[in-house]
């Protein structure tokens, strides 16, 4: 508690000191006052997670849920209240704030407060160490994750970035809050595979074919959806959000596999790889900055997006192969058939969005010979479900039942 304070407090007045070289870096001068204010959240941050990761660790799951659930809820209503009074972008981070002290406050609660006082860091040395390796890995990953937006920030101009962003909203932010609910949870048991064993090889292997199937298949379905939907929901003048948001669905859905793997790769202090790996993304990054200029075009960019994630994960897997934390044969064959479940889920969407809105125009033999083929796929699904294979793995850890 005494280490995430102090770390706390030195975030936030980096973040207060260098908000003016931020804008310069982004191009955007009137993000001034936002980054200022995001220096109170980035101080708090260190101390919410190391409260709520405490509360998984003692297995309250559905207490903090329910908190985080009120939080939220709360951050909105006030959040909503602050824009309709101030009209202004600060007031953007009144909802995202309000939240993340509220939640801060119920995960104080729910560890009934044993951590309030002050401690000497001293006695955590191994794992204030670690936690170091950690914040230096978390802060290249920023870097990967941000050097082309930069880049398309300072040589498209901030618009893009902004299109970017609304496009993240409804193709990127779903995937990554399943992300977000699987590693807190997964994370602490990784420490039993430090050494690797049969257990690790078919654990580690069925976990990321189970992600795979539900994330990877997802996606395909979304980058169908989601252009459709953004126009609806957002209005007119997006539509570099709806073009490049397939590519973020697809990209988004690979994130949460590659992570849940890269997540492993630290926990089992593999830093070596990390920095290995980080080199080789970091040039990724660089080198679509460099097309982007050329081009004067945001595709590069949405490649680079694409490209990051199966690096690193083909990478990660190549490594964990070698030292037997995976079964090389059995992903390899499993990411294949994802992969062309995924593109049969997408064109079979387009199929059944095109027949969506060609229904009233068709004669009715046509519109009950389009729709036999779609009724009879999901009764063959249906009655074979329990030999899917991601139901097998499910079933085989406890997940399912029947």
């Amino acid at each position: 508690m005494t280490y995430a304070t102090g770390l706390g407090v030195i975030a936030a007045a980096v973040v207060w000191l260098t908000a003016p070289l931020w804008t310069v870096l982004w191009d955007a001068p009137s993000a001034l006052g936002p980054i200022q204010w995001f220096a109170v959240s980035a101080g708090f941050a260190p101390l919410v997670g190391f409260a709520t990761g405490y509360v998984r660790r003692i297995g309250r799951f559905r207490q903090l849920a329910i908190f985080t659930l009120v939080a939220n809820v709360l951050g909105m209503a006030i959040g909503v209240a602050a824009v309709l009074a101030w009209d202004n972008a600060e007031a953007l981070l009144v909802f995202p704030l309000v939240a993340q002290l509220a939640t801060l406050v119920g995960a104080l609660i729910l560890s009934d407060r044993r951590h309030l006082g002050f401690g000497s860091i001293a006695s955590a040395r191994g794992d204030v160490a670690f936690s170091w390796r950690v914040t230096v890995a978390s802060l290249l990953s920023y870097g990967i994750g941000n050097i082309v937006k930069i880049g398309t920030s300072r040589v498209l101009g901030p618009d893009y970035i902004g299109q970017w962003n609304r496009a993240d909203v409804l193709s990127a932010v779903p995937f990554q809050q399943v992300q977000a609910a699987l590693i807190p949870v997964i994370y602490p048991e990784f420490r039993h595979d430090l050494s690797g064993s049969e257990r690790t090889r078919a654990v580690w292997t069925d976990m990321l074919s189970l992600v795979a199937w539900v994330v990877v298949p997802t996606a395909g379905v979304a980058a169908v959806i989601i252009p459709t939907v953004l126009p609806v929901l957002f209005g007119s003048g997006w539509g570099i959000a709806v073009a490049i948001s397939p590519f973020i669905c697809v990209a988004a859905a690979i994130q949460v596999v590659s992570t849940l793997l890269a997540s492993a790769v630290e926990a089992l202090g593999k830093f070596r790889w990390i920095w290995w790996t980080q080199g080789l993304l970091l040039l990724i990054q660089l080198l679509a900055v460099l097309a982007i200029s050329l081009s004067q075009s945001i595709a590069p960019a949405m490649i680079a997006l694409v490209a990051t994630m199966l690096a690193q994960h083909i990478v990660y897997v190549c490594l964990c192969v070698k030292d037997d934390y995976l079964d090389g044969r059995s992903l390899l064959t499993t990411y294949g058939i994802v992969t062309l479940a995924s593109v049969f889920a997408y064109f079979m969407t387009q199929s059944l969005l095109w027949m969506g809105t060609s229904l009233f125009t068709l004669a009715p033999v046509a519109t009950l010979l389009t729709l036999i083929p779609v009724a009879a796929l999901v009764v063959v699904l249906w009655a074979f479900r329990w030999k899917l294979t991601p139901v097998k793995i499910a079933r085989k850890y406890g997940l399912l039942r029947g």
